[in-house]
């Protein structure tokens, strides 16, 4: 029998304690490889949905405790028929559809719904067999503005949010929590301590510093002059490097260029003689080599020489070659390797290649190409193989300095991404892509999640100079 019962509750308290803050709602996201389905966050609602290919309705999997959906009345198992009235178009598992669907449509309507003055959700959801109306009430927050991504006091709230956030949960030794041991915190607190920086708030320094020093701990000081086969990885060496450069940059303190040089170094002899480089000294893939090393290793290198670092040019050039002969000649993007040049998994390598020729103001009609390459398949931008991190770190912000009306489309397009990542608490939860995400859960999908929508947040701000900043000595001005 079909019901038509209407669910009402309070508003959610404006203010939230600093234990809140410190650990807002993450949403419980199962890992599916091949596709099967794609858990995602609900935003302010603190919830969990489902979706399957050609589902329009949103299976809620996870309802988090005293959170909008809770009070709101919104159960596990529940399916999310309309919103405010509306029915979404289908789900699809492709990638070039990106947000398409129900999440397109839910993310615009929160966006909308909480700028009203008495905020509040209209859901008809199906519970069993009866079909029920739910009104959640929803805490005040200013729409993303028609500018956006400038002048947009709702991101600059956000950009607030989530430095503080992940201030509050940085580990005593500088790092943050990883998803599993290993050095993932090497990694992904490169990306933590870019974005604290981003933020331009000085009372993050000390953070900053901390990070810094745990990196150079547990990465930079395990390298052995003369003997590339010693120290960490090239994931962790050229990130170190990138947040070593930009804090130089930022601050105007050179007290770590002589780690940024060792550093960089180090990755210039680790570029095989036919330009190719592998996770460590080695070339895996039968020689194949993986040219995402190659464009983060591009960045490093770029930001260095900008911090007094002299280039190797041999290795530049070589390891550019390689980035050239991998580029797809049916989409103008980057592929895994020369060896490979064909990708769906186009966003991280092709964005951070482009964010290193506009660093270096190289290859300018190259760079332009990538952009537009990347605009045009922005769907793809959460899919690079298993990391989603690195698609949108690299691949949205590489828009910017070569495509800025391009960058100005995509980010707009991608309103609902950064509303659905929204927590009530104000900093972010993990949204990742529509498949594998297990190396986002290597790395810890809470610490990493708030990174990847605070630095493409950040982003047009144009501070950092991998973001097109031109001013230095900048942090703290």
């Amino acid at each position: 029998m079909i019901s038509n019962t209407i669910l009402r509750v309070g508003s959610l308290v404006s203010f939230v304690t600093s234990i809140l803050a410190a650990n807002p709602y993450q949403a419980k996201l199962s890992n599916s490889k091949d596709g099967a389905f794609h858990d995602f966050p609900l935003g302010v609602l603190a919830a969990t949905g489902r979706l399957k290919d050609g589902e329009t309705s949103i299976l809620i999997k996870d309802v988090g405790k005293q959170g909008a959906a809770h009070k709101g009345g919104l159960h596990v198992g529940d399916r999310i028929v309309t919103i405010q009235g509306h029915k979404p178009e289908p789900f699809s598992k492709k990638t070039d559809l990106g947000l398409a669907g129900p999440q397109y449509l839910l993310g615009t309507t929160l966006d909308k719904a909480c700028s009203l003055n008495k905020p509040a959700l209209a859901l008809k959801v199906l519970r069993g067999e009866a079909e029920l109306e739910v009104l959640i009430d929803l805490s005040p927050s200013p729409a993303f503005a028609d500018t956006f991504p400038y002048n947009c006091s709702k991101s600059q709230n956000y950009l607030l949010s989530i430095p503080n956030h992940l201030a509050a949960i940085q580990r005593a030794d500088g790092s943050w929590r990883p998803g599993v041991g290993g050095d993932a915190d090497v990694y992904m607190g490169a990306f933590c301590g870019l974005t604290l920086l981003a933020a331009n708030q000085k009372k993050h320094l000390p953070k900053i510093r901390k990070a810094i020093g745990f990196l150079l701990k547990k990465s930079t000081a395990t390298i052995k002059d003369n003997d590339p086969m010693v120290g960490p990885k090239n994931w962790q060496a050229t990130t170190t490097a990138m947040l070593l450069a930009e804090y130089q940059l930022a601050t105007g303190d050179k007290t770590y260029f002589p780690q940024l040089k060792k550093t960089c170094d180090l990755l210039t002899t680790r570029v095989s003689k036919d330009g190719t480089m592998g996770h460590h000294y080695s070339i895996p893939y039968n020689g194949g080599g993986l040219v995402i090393i190659n464009a983060q290793a591009h960045i490093a290198w770029a930001l260095a020489e900008k911090c007094g670092y002299q280039i190797d040019r041999k290795a530049w050039n070589r390891s550019l070659q390689e980035v050239r002969d991998s580029i797809d000649p049916k989409t103008g993007a980057i592929g895994y390797s020369s060896r490979a040049r064909w990708s769906p998994d186009i966003a991280a390598r092709t964005g951070a290649m482009a964010l290193a020729l506009s660093i270096a103001g190289q290859e300018k009609a190259l760079t332009q190409q990538f952009a537009r390459v990347l605009a045009k398949y922005d769907g793809r931008m959460r899919h690079a193989h298993a990391m989603s991190s690195i698609g949108i770190l690299y691949g949205i912000p590489a828009i910017q300095t070569p495509q800025p009306k391009d960058y100005r489309d995509v980010m707009r397009k991608w309103i609902p991404y950064f509303e659905l990542s929204r927590t009530a608490e104000g900093p972010a939860t993990y949204f990742g892509g529509k498949r594998n995400i297990g190396g986002d859960q290597y790395l810890g999908l809470q610490p990493i999640g708030n990174c990847m929508v605070g630095l493409v947040l950040a982003s047009s701000e144009r501070r950092l100079i991998m973001h097109g900043g031109r001013s230095p000595d900048w942090f703290g001005k």
